[in-house]
């Protein structure tokens, strides 16, 4: 017997990035890194520092204009609590606007569905869940349509799958036998698409199974799928470039060097336990990878290149990198930087755009209080300058949360010279886990300003920005 749910939830992937900034003025200082397979709850749970990447939402309920007037008042308030100067500020809250980054023409539908196979006596036997998207362009109806064939016939083909339901069979049968004072544990099988980019080159997505069996734990894997947003095509990794080898060689070295990196080499199996599998055949298999918000992302899956505990690592190639690599320009990300930065290593970046780049490193730090709790703390060095004790005072002046192992580079205005760093928290909120995005400006003279948060993480399609709060 099944048992089916049906919900629904539409996504519009315009992100209005029209911010009236607000001028919270503090010295503080951050850093960065993340991930992202998409997962359901369930594979969360089994598996913390995994990479994730789920679809976030965030509303605005004021105009910016009212947020403006509001966070004008705020910041004065913030200005004295915490003894910033009055011209510590850089930022002018009539003029410091941002533009559209993805077009409104662009609308995702989420589709959940869900559906319990039982037992005669009602115990539940398994969960077959799965969440996919349904893809509306404006004026170009048969791009929409072959992008929502092939996301159904994946969708079809996974339901047309029933092995799990028929080990569950056997799993409780084994269970009456058994005699087992406990209850059942009933398996699940599931598949997440996640929104990873949606603009008028590519739409791209994720897609994640998660399969609990029995076991101390479930499994699963990622893919990447995406889409030539003009023509609904699915693309190919040759068709990235116009010399596919060249591109190739290019890609896999910068990948190489990514993988010598400190921050890898603490996930991934030394090379001795890499049996059967290299980097290469891993990252360049078929839908290893996709377009994100970051760059072109390359999956690899637990127990691939790393231990389960590691989770999906992502190797991320910037936008800026690939130009240099032979990328084709009619799958360029736009002119607006977005991206992750990688922890524990130097990430070199012009912040304030006087010409010359700024060496960041940053991390986090999980200590021990005296009350036998425990706190996340900040680790981050831009230049000679570490800021991390005004920034710990400020996140744990501003946050309910707790920092993320992720910092990225996000431009809030592309008509001035900044590159603002968004430091990501995590808290659970009425069950939910939910992100907050919290920014923060490099100045000309070597200072770092709070400049306010924003609900989810601003590297997903699905958040958008209308105004910084100066409160949490």
């Amino acid at each position: 017997m099944k048992k089916k749910t049906t919900t629904t939830s539409n996504i519009l992937c315009t992100v209005l990035l029209c911010t009236a900034l607000s001028c919270a003025v503090c010295a503080c200082g951050t850093e960065t890194d993340t991930a992202d397979a998409s997962r359901t709850d369930a594979a969360q749970d089994d598996a913390d520092d995994s990479t994730a990447d789920q679809s976030r939402d965030t509303d605005a309920d004021t105009t910016a204009v009212e947020d403006a007037e509001q966070n004008t008042a705020d910041s004065e308030d913030a200005t004295e609590e915490t003894g910033a100067e009055a011209g510590d500020t850089d930022i002018d809250p009539e003029t410091d606007t941002t533009v559209s980054v993805f077009p409104s023409h662009i609308q995702i539908t989420m589709q959940h569905n869900e559906e319990d196979l039982t037992a005669n006596d009602g115990t539940v036997l398994c969960t077959t869940s799965y969440t996919y998207p349904v893809v509306s362009i404006e004026g170009n109806d048969d791009a929409a349509g072959k992008i929502n064939e092939d996301i159904r016939s994946r969708v079809d083909s996974f339901l047309a799958d029933t092995e799990a339901e028929e080990w569950s069979k056997e799993g409780y049968e084994y269970h009456i036998e058994d005699g087992s004072e406990y209850p059942f544990l009933s398996y699940y099988d599931d598949m997440t698409f996640g929104i990873q980019r949606a603009d008028s080159n590519v739409i791209s997505f994720t897609v994640t199974f998660y399969s609990f069996t029995g076991g101390a734990h479930g499994n699963y894997t990622t893919s990447g799928i995406n889409y030539n947003a003009k023509t609904g095509d699915k693309l190919s990794f040759a068709d990235l470039s116009d010399d596919a080898d060249a591109f190739h060689e290019d890609t896999l070295a910068f990948n190489q060097a990514l993988a010598k990196t400190e921050a890898y080499q603490m996930r991934m199996f030394s090379e001795d336990m890499l049996i059967g599998v290299s980097l290469e055949t891993v990252l360049y298999a078929e839908d290893a990878w996709y377009l994100s918000t970051s760059g072109l992302t390359f999956i690899s899956d637990p127990y691939e290149l790393g231990p389960y505990v590691a989770g999906t690592i992502e190797f991320i190639i910037p936008y800026p990198d690939l130009a240099d690599m032979g990328f084709r320009n009619n799958y360029t990300y736009g002119d607006r930087t977005a991206m992750k930065l990688l922890t524990d290593t130097a990430n070199n970046f012009d912040l304030n755009g006087d010409g010359a780049e700024e060496t960041i490193l940053f991390s986090t730090e999980t200590v021990a209080k005296d009350d036998d709790t425990y706190t996340t703390l900040l680790h981050l060095t831009i230049g000679d300058t570490d800021f991390s004790d005004q920034c710990n005072d400020i996140f744990q002046e501003v946050s309910t949360g707790y920092p993320v192992d992720q910092l990225s580079v996000f431009d809030l205005n592309v008509d001035d010279d900044f590159t603002e760093l968004v430091l990501l928290s995590g808290e659970n909120k009425d069950e939910d886990f939910v992100y907050n995005s919290y920014f923060f400006r490099y100045t000309k003279d070597g200072r770092l300003l709070y400049l306010g948060m924003t609900t989810g993480d601003v590297l997903n399609p699905t958040v958008s920005v209308t105004a910084l709060e100066t409160r949490s």
